[in-house]
């Protein structure tokens, strides 16, 4: 006999389905959404925090780029001051607002991949991130990038990982941290134009089969667009890779251009 799945550690639930002892669905005030827990998929998440997850690695090295190029004219003009002083948060200096985001990015990430190489079974035999760009207190620990390669292959390398850290006690909680951040800097220093987002007409979502596709355009050459499944029980994220490949099907198969 198979063993019923798990909930979502995150706490995600279904949104319309209710417990049989759910009180509130049909309350006229402030009525229950859906309480009825959502399967874990990958390891403790279900496929909803699992897209997030991956998405916000994938996303990472982009956005961090994005802020590195936002951030250099005001680098130009800081004052004179020694490469250290400037560029290590634990000794202070003036920093780039845009630089600081992409900093705290890097060295989140960081924090995980540490992790992971100190809790993974076969940690011990693991090859760690190159750190080659990263910036480091004197002490060792990671607090910053000076180059994106360094974002690039550190994000390369958690995401095979992903799915042994979906299973990890601790998942739910990197997923909200990860997912936060990337949201909340996205939201500040946006790489899409949110303006122009329209709906893709007469395309399926490959997960939940509904019309249910956004197409948010870059708003520069060299940052990615954005799209994804806006039905909230789905929300799946699509890479370039994956989108690029869908829309040549499309347009063999009926023409169709986003």
């Amino acid at each position: 006999m198979s063993e019923a799945p798990s909930p979502c550690i995150s706490g995600c639930t279904v949104r319309g389905d209710h417990r049989t002892t759910c009180e509130t669905r049909d309350a006229k005030v402030d009525p229950c959404k859906g309480c009825l827990p959502r399967d874990a998929e990958t390891g403790l998440l279900c496929a909803w925090c699992m897209s997030r997850l991956t998405s916000d690695v994938a996303t990472a090295p982009a956005l961090v780029a994005h802020l590195r190029e936002i951030g250099e004219p005001y680098a130009q003009v800081a004052p004179p001051s020694d490469t250290r002083t400037y560029r290590d948060p634990a000794e202070g200096g003036i920093l780039p607002a845009a630089w600081g985001a992409a900093d705290e990015i890097h060295a989140d990430l960081a924090s995980w991949a540490l992790l992971i190489l100190e809790e993974h079974p076969l940690g011990a035999g693991m090859v760690g991130p190159d750190e080659v760009g990263a910036w480091h207190t004197r002490y060792g620990a990671t607090v910053g990038v000076i180059e994106v390669r360094a974002t690039e292959r550190l994000c390369a390398w958690l995401r095979p990982l992903l799915p042994w850290c979906a299973a990890q006690e601790w998942a739910a909680e990197m997923r909200r941290e990860l997912g936060s951040m990337i949201a909340t800097t996205s939201a500040r220093w946006p790489m899409q134009d949110s303006e122009k987002a329209r709906a893709v007409v007469g395309v399926r979502c490959a997960r939940c089969g509904f019309e249910s596709l956004d197409y948010t355009p870059t708003k520069g050459a060299d940052l990615p667009f954005d799209v994804r499944c806006v039905n909230p029980e789905c929300g799946r994220i699509y890479t370039e890779s994956e989108w690029d490949a869908a829309l040549a099907k499309m347009t063999v198969e009926r023409g169709y251009v986003a």
